[in-house]
């Protein structure tokens, strides 16, 4: 399974603030109908134990009657079946619409979510759980960070960013495939939001995963330093190897200053060396920078060497 089904997975097993969770999940996956000019509601879903506990729950609060279709996947469709919970016109429909914020008192359909659910923090929390089983994913943690909200009316989409303001989160909107979607990309809010929800078990693999990354990256940007460093030791002592042969060839490493000789000769027996390590060969030991100068006056002799080959 997916990391996101992990979650809702977790995420059903929760049973707080059971209307303000309703009706965000059925705002995400319902379709509200007209049939005799009566309304009827048809909620769609992919996830069996979620489509029992919308089942129990309508039933529990509501005592309404709900027809269950299972449309079944063909045996080569990787995707689950899907679960249509169909409320035909009845009596108590009108006031389950409406205590779930969809109609209002003149029996008007509402496309916002309910001021009432602003008022609690349980309610706060129940109505962005069911936002997420309704509407949201989550990228794998081992991979970018990105959690999301696919909301069917900018309203909703405006409402929810509020919603999520009262935590102190500030997601973002975009449109992609005629949907308004909230996302965000930080892994701390991504976190946080896992947490207010209540999908702690994610939370935690989420934690775990993050620290390994960390110490991956760390590796890597370590290796990748070092190998910089290794590519420029390298490259410094190849320049430094041909000065040094070219005063041998035209004057002979005689010529130069003891200081010099010795740091030459050095360099030829050990030609990977670092400064630091060639130093530390001398007697006495020198510093990098004391190793660097005699570098630079040797460069200064071949560079004149070359300079004369040019008249």
């Amino acid at each position: 399974m997916s990391f996101t089904s992990d979650v809702k997975h977790e995420l059903v097993r929760i049973n707080e603030g059971e209307i303000a969770e309703l009706s965000a999940l059925i705002r995400m996956n319902g379709t509200i109908q007209i049939v005799n000019k009566n309304f009827a509601l048809n909620i769609k879903l992919s996830m069996g134990d979620l489509a029992r506990k919308v089942y129990s729950t309508i039933k529990k609060i509501f005592n309404l009657q709900i027809q269950i279709i299972v449309r079944k996947n063909l045996p080569f469709d990787r995707k689950q079946n899907i679960y249509h919970l169909f409320l035909a016109p009845q009596q108590g429909l009108d006031d389950f619409l409406y205590r779930l914020g969809f109609i209002d008192e003149n029996n008007s359909i509402i496309f916002r979510i309910k001021e009432e659910f602003f008022s609690k923090r349980i309610y706060r929390q129940a109505y962005l759980r069911g936002a997420f089983l309704g509407g949201g994913s989550v990228n794998n943690p081992a991979g970018e960070y990105h959690l999301e909200f696919r909301c069917e009316y900018e309203g909703l989409a405006r409402d929810l960013l509020k919603l999520l303001e009262s935590f102190n989160l500030e997601g973002r909107i975009t449109r992609h495939n005629k949907k308004h979607i909230v996302y965000f990309k930080n892994y701390e809010d991504i976190t946080t939001i896992l947490n207010i929800i209540g999908a702690h078990r994610a939370l935690l693999e989420m934690e775990n995963k993050h620290v390994v990354k960390s110490l991956k990256n760390d590796i890597n940007r370590r290796v990748n330093f070092e190998t910089a460093n290794l590519d420029k030791t390298i490259t410094a002592a190849l320049e430094q190897l041909e000065d040094i042969e070219l005063i041998e060839a035209e004057r002979g490493l005689a010529s130069l200053p003891k200081s010099l000789r010795e740091i030459a000769l050095l360099r030829k027996e050990h030609p990977y060396a670092s400064l630091k390590e060639l130093g530390e060969l001398l007697t006495p030991k020198i510093s990098k920078s004391g190793v660097n100068h005699r570098m630079r006056r040797i460069k200064k002799i071949a560079d004149e060497i070359r300079e004369k080959g040019k008249i």
